[in-house]
């Protein structure tokens, strides 16, 4: 397993923060990396994803994940992938603080792929995740 994380605070509450991440239909208004959503935002749910490759690449890779922790404005994980090959327990973690929300957004990846893949270059994705959690502040104010 690889692990990949970031961490920004959010200018309002996690109830605003938590009602955009779980607004599947919205993700391609504002979402540069998690492309479209199709699925129900509650535990358990089975998703269809399109997210754009965070390598910088400009593919684009579609896959099924399912909703494996949702805890109600704090926690939102998905898993999936391609079992054995590439698959990511990707997860956004909210907490409240005096400037707004604390965001904790990350990926864990496993499989095959990660043996061919390096440490180096996965720290190379941070940037893709950082980017998606500029663009949710950048969704927030232009809401407020």
């Amino acid at each position: 397993m690889i692990k990949l994380e970031t961490e920004t605070i959010l200018p309002a509450a996690p109830e605003r923060v938590w009602d955009i991440l779980t607004d599947f239909e919205s993700y391609p208004e504002w979402n540069p990396m998690v492309l479209e959503v199709a699925g129900n935002s509650q535990i358990g749910a089975k998703l269809k994803l399109k997210v754009s490759a965070p390598d910088s690449s400009g593919n684009t890779y579609s896959f099924k994940a399912k909703i494996v922790n949702f805890q109600l404005g704090k926690i939102l994980a998905w898993k999936g992938g391609v079992p054995g090959i590439l698959s990511g327990f990707h997860y956004w973690k909210l907490s409240s603080c005096d400037c707004g929300t604390r965001l904790v957004h990350g990926e864990d990846f496993f499989g095959l792929y990660i043996w061919l893949m390096d440490r180096k270059h996965t720290i190379s994705l941070k940037p893709a995740y950082e980017a998606m959690n500029l663009a949710l502040t950048q969704r927030l104010l232009s809401l407020s």
